[in-house]
């Protein structure tokens, strides 16, 4: 999978950019806060998630713009396909389009583009709070599961009027009469993301824990453990579990066991890594997640796709920048950095520069 045209109309600071990239190794350089790392939040949505940044649209709109514009066009599954998105502060201005059909939202997108995005904030994976992990779990599905995202989205409706019952309840207690109702769907929804999520991370942590043994020379090793809140991954365990914190609930006015609460933990040779592990350490797991996200695409899709690292070669020594761009090989790689030499082990590639949000000069690597 690779993309062959790229044109950014207007997205956060660049305008103009129009660009032919190399199937192998592309280099996205400049100085800071010239346009780099939007340049690959732009190609990012194009997998139908949201912006690895947490950015919300409104905030992907240029200054002075009423909207953001990009399109692409790119091979995948035997074919070549065209796509764009536009979208503004007016939700009647968002336009999606696949292959000449129009989508409501972006994760029409989902299913025909796979990428994989490796930046700086990646690194807090280890030592950050759960809700980056969560997070990051739940993106990586998505983009194998398209249907994945409608399930989150509704247990995010589904939580919100729990809640809101737990508060509302405090001054009419026979609103209570209708919280089983609400547990019973809550609990399917959170019993489904609980199963894909384990089963997700069983496979991730298999490509992981052989990847991070080839980083570690054979020295060390990594297993991945996934931590719920409650006793079991069925309905019935949710259902158990709510009826449980109810008491807790009510004080609190929110919901205290469910997906929404729950963690994945890693650790380098038993030992727990948030604890533990050295920044070397963190940062050989993050790569091997990382790579190990690709393998899980490629079995799973079929497809090799596309992989975004943001700035993280600064973060990296020699060794491991070299082992990451060699375990990359045969995909097209997307790299920012404020200098090629950064990559400079890359070969047959191509050197974008940005300077002031547009295409300054192009050359080969």
């Amino acid at each position: 999978m690779n993309f062959c045209k790229i044109t950014v109309e207007r997205f956060r600071n660049l305008s103009d950019v129009f660009f032919s990239p190399s199937p192998g190794v592309n280099v996205i350089w400049g100085d800071n806060a010239q346009g780099k790392t939007n340049f690959l939040e732009a190609l990012w949505l194009f997998t139908g998630a949201k912006s690895f940044r947490g950015a919300k649209e409104a905030e992907m709109v240029p200054f002075g713009a009423e909207s953001a514009s990009v399109s692409s066009q790119y091979e995948g599954g035997g074919r070549v396909h065209e796509a764009s998105y536009r979208f503004g502060a007016d939700k009647g201005q968002k336009k999606i389009l696949l292959n000449g059909v129009s989508h409501g939202a972006f994760s029409g997108l989902a299913g025909s583009f796979y990428a994989a995005v490796f930046s700086p904030a990646h690194l807090t994976l280890v030592k950050g709070g759960p809700p980056e992990r969560r997070r990051f779990i739940d993106l990586a599905i998505c983009q194998l599961k398209p249907r994945y995202h409608a399930v989150l989205s509704q247990y995010g409706r589904l939580l919100y009027q729990r809640n809101c019952l737990m508060r509302d309840a405090r001054l009419s207690s026979v609103l209570l009469d209708t919280l089983e109702i609400w547990e019973g769907s809550l609990a399917k929804s959170a019993a489904l993301i609980t199963r894909t999520r384990k089963s997700y991370l069983e496979r991730l942590g298999e490509f992981a824990g052989e990847i991070y043994s080839g980083i570690s020379s054979g020295r060390e090793t990594l297993s991945i453990a996934y931590h719920g809140t409650a006793d079991g991954e069925d309905e019935e365990a949710f259902r158990r579990a709510f009826r449980a914190s109810r008491a807790q609930d009510l004080k609190t006015g929110s919901t205290s066991v469910g997906p929404h609460r729950d963690d994945a933990e890693f650790a380098i040779n038993g030992l727990l890594a948030r604890a533990y592990a050295s920044q070397g350490q963190q940062r050989s797991i993050v790569l091997s997640l990382k790579l190990a996200e690709c393998a899980v695409i490629e079995e799973t899709a079929g497809e090799s796709p596309v992989v975004l690292l943001d700035d993280v070669m600064s973060e990296l020594d020699r060794e491991r920048r070299d082992y990451l761009l060699n375990r990359l090989g045969g995909r097209q790689i997307f790299i920012t950095c404020c200098e090629p030499d950064a990559v400079a082990a890359a070969e047959n590639g191509t050197a974008l520069r940005i300077e002031g949000g547009r295409a300054a000069g192009l050359r080969a690597l």
